[in-house]
């Protein structure tokens, strides 16, 4: 600096540069994890329906399979009722008839008596009637009656039943003037043949 010169104004010092503002971090957004939260916790109306579908459907099937079985056992119930009552008062008249004869008429009536009859035990029946009870019965010029008092089912098939038979059989013959009565307990076997019940089977005790 000369004499007679002014100083100069001292230079200001040169502010220090700022550093520079660092980027901003990006803010989370917040505002949407509530709703991607509350998407995740709270079942939608259709979600619930669809979980509850099964189960109904479920419960539907087994409602009507419970229906379907209670309306066939129904059925079969009434239908082995109505079965064993038919065999029941088709067995009273039947042995009535087989075990009833009259000396006079037994070919006839033996012939006649194949229609309540099936099986093998026709054949035996007829055979049995020829050979034994008929001679026996013409000689003691003999006339029998049989008649049914009670009757049971002891066993059942959908095509046979077993009925137990009590019967009366009042007896006179030559010489004979009062009948005389004799116990019987008769076991059938009846066949279902059609709309018929015939005896297969026959037991006397």
């Amino acid at each position: 600096m000369t004499p007679g010169s002014q100083p100069l104004a001292e230079e200001a010092p040169a502010r220090a540069a700022l550093p520079a503002a660092e980027p901003a971090e990006a803010a989370p957004a917040r505002a949407a994890l509530p709703a991607v939260e509350a998407a995740e916790q709270a079942p939608t109306a259709s979600l619930t329906l669809r979980d509850l579908r099964a189960p109904l459907v479920a419960l539907l099937v087994v409602v009507l399979l419970f229906a379907a079985v209670a309306s066939v056992s129904l059925r079969d119930h009434g239908a082995r009722e109505r079965d064993a009552r038919a065999a029941t008062a088709a067995a009273r008249t039947s042995l009535e008839a087989l075990l009833s004869y009259d000396y006079q008429t037994i070919a006839a009536q033996a012939q006649q008596n194949t229609a309540l009859l099936t099986g093998a035990f026709r054949t035996e029946y007829g055979q049995t009637m020829q050979k034994t009870i008929a001679p026996v019965a013409e000689k003691e010029k003999a006339v029998v009656r049989a008649r049914s008092y009670e009757a049971g089912v002891m066993g059942q098939t959908p095509d046979t039943v077993t009925v137990e038979v009590f019967l009366n059989q009042a007896k006179t013959s030559t010489g004979q003037a009062q009948p005389s009565i004799d116990q019987n307990r008769v076991i059938a076997t009846m066949q279902r043949v059609g709309d018929r019940w015939l005896i297969s089977g026959l037991s006397a005790f």
